[in-house]
C-alpha cells in the first residue's frame, strides 16, 4: 500500500479508538513508520541486483522484493507480540497487524497503484473527517460544516507553521 494510505487509516483508527497522544505515537509507529525499513532493504537489494535495480520501479515494486525487511513479513510477530505484551499495550500489535493486512489484501487482491486502493483511500478519508467532524460537533453543537473547515484549516496552518519557523 502507499504510505499516505497507511497514515490515513492508522489516523482513523487513532480516532476511533480515542488515543492519547503517546499511544498515537506508537500506533503511528507500528502502522506506518514500519515501512522505513525499506530503506534499510534498499542496501541488499542493491548489493543483490546491481545499483540500477534500485532506480527500476518494476524490480522495486515486486511484491516479493529484498528490499523489506523482516517486519514486513509475519515472523515479526516474534518480536511485535513480546513488545506488546511488556509494554501492556495492544497499539503496536493492532497497528502492526493493519499494517502487514493491508499489504497482504494489496499483494494478493488490489495490485499495486490500483483503482481499488485509491477507493480504499477515499473511503478512509472521509471516514477520518466524518468521525472528527462528529467529534468537533459533538464539542460545539451549534457549529457549521464552514466553521469545522476553518478549525481543521487553522490546526494544519499553525502545524506547518510552527515546523516552519523551527526550521529557521
Amino acid at each position: 500500500m502507499l504510505a499516505v494510505t497507511h497514515l490515513v487509516v492508522s489516523l482513523l483508527l487513532i480516532q476511533l479508538l480515542t488515543l492519547d497522544r503517546n499511544d498515537a505515537f506508537v500506533a503511528l509507529l507500528f502502522g506506518v513508520f514500519v515501512d522505513f525499513d525499506h530503506f534499510l532493504g534498499l542496501h541488499s537489494h542493491a548489493k543483490t541486483n546491481g545499483l540500477s535495480a534500485v532506480l527500476d520501479i518494476d524490480s522495486l515494486m515486486d511484491p516479493g522484493g529484498q528490499w523489506k525487511s523482516m517486519f514486513h513479513n509475519p515472523v515479526a510477530i516474534a518480536v511485535v507480540g513480546p513488545l506488546s505484551v511488556a509494554s501492556r499495550l495492544a497499539i503496536p500489535l493492532l497497528f502492526w497487524g493493519a499494517h502487514i493486512s493491508m499489504d497482504y489484501l494489496e499483494d494478493n487482491f488490489l495490485g499495486l497503484f490500483s483503482a481499488s486502493e485509491a477507493v480504499l483511500l477515499f473511503v478512509t478519508t472521509l471516514g477520518f473527517l466524518s468521525v472528527r467532524y462528529a467529534k468537533y460537533i459533538e464539542s460545539y453543537s451549534l457549529a457549521t460544516l464552514g466553521e469545522y473547515l476553518r478549525f481543521e484549516w487553522s490546526g494544519l496552518a499553525r502545524l506547518f507553521r510552527s515546523s516552519a519557523s523551527a526550521s529557521l
